[in-house]
């Protein structure tokens, strides 16, 4: 290669580069319009707990497949004082499982007057139980927890989704 060409590929790959970094940066319209908060329908909203029954294969011949059954529970949001902005609403949810398993991930999100305005995650392995929560500042309106579970019960098995379930909602002046 001639010491003529060296400059031009250079600023070739440097282009190159920053037409990569720009797209990453900066969100293009149809990546914009995907991450809009629409008001949100959850599933069975209001009714609380809710029954996952998983079935695992038995691991040993003549035996009898395991059943295992999780309970997802979003709880009603309260307000809380003190902490992150000084006081705010925050929203619980929990899944408790009669057997362990090998992968709980709880989802929870924080609706406001019907849109999503917070969300976190918990992921927790070879457990029972798992819980997660979320928090956002206090504003008049309506607020409900939404809470999703993924359950995997044994290492490379297929894992299952509940859908979004609701808790009671709660208006906050």
């Amino acid at each position: 290669m001639s010491n003529d060409t060296r400059p031009f590929i250079r600023r070739a790959a440097l282009g190159a580069c920053a037409a990569a970094l720009t797209a990453l940066v900066v969100p293009s319209t149809t990546a914009h319009a995907a991450t809009a908060r629409p008001a949100v329908t959850l599933a069975k909203p209001g009714s609380g707990a809710t029954v996952l029954t998983l079935t695992v294969p038995a691991t040993r011949e003549g035996a009898a497949p395991l059943t295992i059954d999780c309970t997802v529970t979003p709880s009603t949001p309260f307000r809380y004082y003190g902490g992150p902005y000084g006081g705010g609403e925050e929203g619980l949810a929990s899944v408790s499982c009669s057997a362990p398993v090998y992968k709980i991930q709880l989802d929870v999100a924080l609706y406001y007057n019907g849109s999503q305005v917070t969300y976190n995650s918990n992921t927790v392995f070879n457990a029972l139980s798992a819980s997660a929560d979320t928090e956002y500042p206090l504003k008049q309106g309506s607020y409900q927890t939404g809470a999703r579970a993924t359950i995997t019960t044994v290492l490379g098995g297929s894992s299952v989704t509940s859908p979004i379930y609701g808790s009671a909602s709660v208006t906050l002046p």
